[in-house]
């Protein structure tokens, strides 16, 4: 699973040279059938850059993890994306829930941008969905729902109360399957105990989720029987999850319908944070606690003092950036020129996130002054 974690993981890892390939995939057939001959193109793009530097038998052997990737058995389970990264020492790739452009880029630094912005804007969100029969976590896009397995929640579900019991609990059902409730106070105090156990369990779903979400900005939807929500929402320390969830029965609840209840959700709040942060990037502006010029940009991101950094989406500035210092050379061509370059935008997202900053895509540079960047600073 792609998490925020787990790119500060990968980008950690990096040693030059870093491959970065990225792939629009399909769920089905026949699409699952064309996707490992594309891959296969877009590796041998890799290995055509690389033998610019390298020997073909090092091109070759570096590569030899990404190739694995092409077996026929590998495409039958894609989501709408697919992104591998290769460097010494280092292979990952992760099926996405979202489209992207394919690319294959080759340089110092791994190109995650694309997961970058899909980590920190409303592309990206979760869905927690408490039913009778299961609680499963769902990744989500505005065009579908990922389900991500949470292996220690059956033996929590049992440890903490008792498969059956919660079951009908969760369900709101607590007068079905031989569960009576006696009238009067005998009544009031079955409701109690009835919900100390589920804040028991919704204890238990916390820490299950806890290592997931720990690290994650993106919305958390919650979608169940409407009395549960105040109940999880005093266990669960995760600072995102909406006001507003998804109330009622989810249990016949189709991905597709529950995909466009939380869509609803998540894009309401995203404009409004993004409404709100151009705010906050204007009046910062006034005091300078704000700006739009690369090179200070630069500066300020290399000593972990940028806060939020917004940029236009789908732009790219070909050159050099110093990670320690924050100076930065920009070709005059803009095109890369050789394997150590790299798109500068690209690594100020990386920095910025990895210090600690939030990264938001903006659709037009107009808003920032018409720069493809703006930061609003920490001091």
């Amino acid at each position: 699973m792609l998490t925020t974690y787990e790119l500060q993981r990968l980008v950690a890892q990096q040693h030059p040279p870093c491959v970065s390939i990225y792939l629009p995939t399909h769920r089905h057939h026949p699409g699952t059938e064309q996707d490992p001959i594309r891959f296969k193109n877009l590796v041998s793009r890799a290995a055509d850059l690389l033998r610019e530097k390298y020997r073909s038998q090092d091109v070759d052997w570096f590569l030899a993890p990404v190739e694995k990737l092409s077996t026929v058995r590998f495409w039958q389970h894609q989501e709408d994306g697919l992104a591998a990264f290769c460097c010494s020492g280092t292979q990952a790739h992760y099926k996405l829930p979202l489209t992207v452009r394919e690319a294959v880029v080759v340089s110092n630094t791994f190109h995650t941008k694309p997961i970058v912005g899909y980590l920190n804007s409303n592309r990206h969100y979760f869905v927690l969905l408490l039913s009778k029969n299961d609680v499963q976590l769902y990744e989500g896009s505005m065009s579908g729902l990922g389900q991500i397995e949470l292996q220690s929640l059956p033996k929590e579900l049992r440890d903490a109360m008792g498969e059956f019991k919660a079951r009908a609990l969760l369900a709101g059902r607590d007068e079905e399957e031989n569960l009576q409730t006696p009238p009067g106070q005998d009544r009031r105090r079955r409701e109690g105990d009835d919900k100390r156990e589920i804040a028991k369990y919704f204890r238990a779903i916390d820490r299950a989720l806890w290592p997931i979400l720990r690290d994650e900005r993106a919305p958390l939807v919650l979608a169940g029987v409407g009395y549960l929500h105040p109940l999880f929402r005093e266990a669960c320390r995760y600072p995102y999850l909406l006001e507003e969830g998804i109330e009622g029965s989810t249990a016949d609840m189709s991905p597709e319908r529950l995909c466009e209840a939380a869509w609803a959700l998540v894009s309401a709040y995203e404009s409004d944070l993004e409404t709100t942060l151009l705010e906050q990037y204007v009046q910062a502006l006034k005091t300078g606690r704000a700006g739009n010029q690369l090179a200070e940009i630069a500066v300020a991101a290399a000593h972990g003092r940028i806060q939020a950094l917004l940029h236009e989406t789908g732009k790219l500035i070909w050159g050099r950036l110093d990670p320690d210092t924050g100076a930065v050379s920009v070709h005059a061509r803009q095109e890369q020129r050789d394997t150590e370059d790299s798109d500068i935008i690209d690594d100020l997202c990386e920095m910025t996130l990895l210090k600690g900053g939030e990264v938001f895509e903006i659709s037009s540079s107009e808003t920032l002054g018409g720069s493809p960047l703006g930061a609003i600073y920490r001091y």
